[in-house]
């Protein structure tokens, strides 16, 4: 997806520079969106699902959705620098959620919101955006003219006054990773000289985002990783299975679902247990591949499957595959650092 956006971006003249925090706001916005269905369908299951309107009229919350999606997009429009992105991934989160939670009601012909299938469009789409969030910078990481750029747009806020001290520090760390880039030593000696500003609710967003990578560095660094993950592989691929086979059973699931929970299951075993062999034999940077790819068919496909026949026990399935997929990444973000450059699959 990243090649076929660049080769987009080019042949219609847009110069895209990423961000050197992009994958952080998207999994901020995804994180919130699957947090606002799951909240959304509790609350109308708890309060059976009230009409917002009266009898002649009904809000459906796909309005307050967008209506929150255009005030991400108004932050982001009509402000410059890095401090309006985090609140705008948490609102445009927020308004995504409710919006894609109507899903059913905008591919049936009677605007049918219980919709079954419509959850594993939901999970389809988020599964997605996180493949690609997180594939995106390892296929190509930052080149020293996008971290210029990157530090650059910090100086912004630190010229209004707007930049803390730890985003001053990330951006300087960008500029010594640029090496002599044209004008890093210019913005290097600005940033130097701006004054921290205090800190805004925004700085609490990208703390906690802090807090959780600097969690998942930790745990991906111990020795008791690698066969952790492994057996949690392991241990997710033969539940998939069961719960398949008890819902077949219980007349819960059809053929399909069923197939493909299966299909999912069996190659994220294998790919499960081929990291294990490849610990013992080639060592932890091909477990961590191996681990990773068992993840991502987990995601794209059991428990898109799984999704189908059980909307709960798939969103166990996901939140287990996203730590683990934090995990892996973390896991080949250090050997980045510590000089064992991941292959790319």
């Amino acid at each position: 997806m990243a090649g076929v956006i660049r080769r987009l971006s080019h042949r219609l003249h847009v110069d895209l520079v990423r961000s050197p925090k992009g994958v952080q706001h998207l999994t901020t916005l995804v994180v919130t969106a699957v947090s606002t269905i799951l909240l959304t369908r509790l609350f109308l299951e708890l309060t059976g699902y009230p009409q917002i309107g009266g009898s002649s009229l009904h809000i459906a919350h796909v309005l307050p959705g967008g209506l929150l999606m255009l005030a991400a997009l108004v932050l982001l429009l009509a402000h410059i620098g890095a401090g309006p992105r985090p609140p705008a991934a948490v609102l445009g989160g927020v308004g995504f959620g409710l919006f894609i939670d109507e899903v059913g009601k905008f591919v049936t012909t009677d605007n049918d919101y219980f919709y079954e299938p419509a959850a594993a469009i939901m999970y389809v789409v988020f599964a997605l955006l996180v493949t690609w969030a997180t594939r995106w910078r390892r296929s190509r990481p930052l080149d020293p003219d996008e971290r210029v750029a990157g530090a650059a747009f910090a100086l912004v806020d630190g010229l209004a006054g707007r930049l803390s001290e730890r985003r001053r520090d990330d951006a300087l760390r960008l500029l010594e990773k640029a090496g002599d880039s044209p004008g890093a030593a210019e913005i290097g000696r600005l940033l130097r000289q701006v004054r921290p500003a205090p800190v805004s609710p925004s700085h609490h967003l990208e703390d906690l985002w802090v807090a959780v990578r600097s969690l998942f560095d930790r745990l991906a660094g111990t020795r008791w990783a690698v066969p952790l993950m492994g057996a949690l592989l392991l241990a997710q691929a033969l539940g998939a299975t069961l719960i398949a086979v008890g819902l077949w059973r219980a007349g819960e699931g059809d053929g399909v679902s069923f197939s493909g929970v299966l299909l999912g299951a069996t190659a994220s075993f294998f790919l499960a247990l081929a990291g294990l062999r490849r610990w013992r034999d080639e060592g932890r940077r091909a477990a961590v591949e191996s681990f990773q790819r068992a993840v991502l068919v987990s995601l794209l496909l059991t428990q898109v499957f799984l999704f189908a026949a059980s909307q709960f026990t798939a969103t166990a399935g996901l939140l287990v595959d996203l730590v683990l997929l934090g995990l892996l990444t973390a896991d080949l973000d250090r050997l980045r650092r510590t000089g064992e450059e991941p292959a790319q699959s």
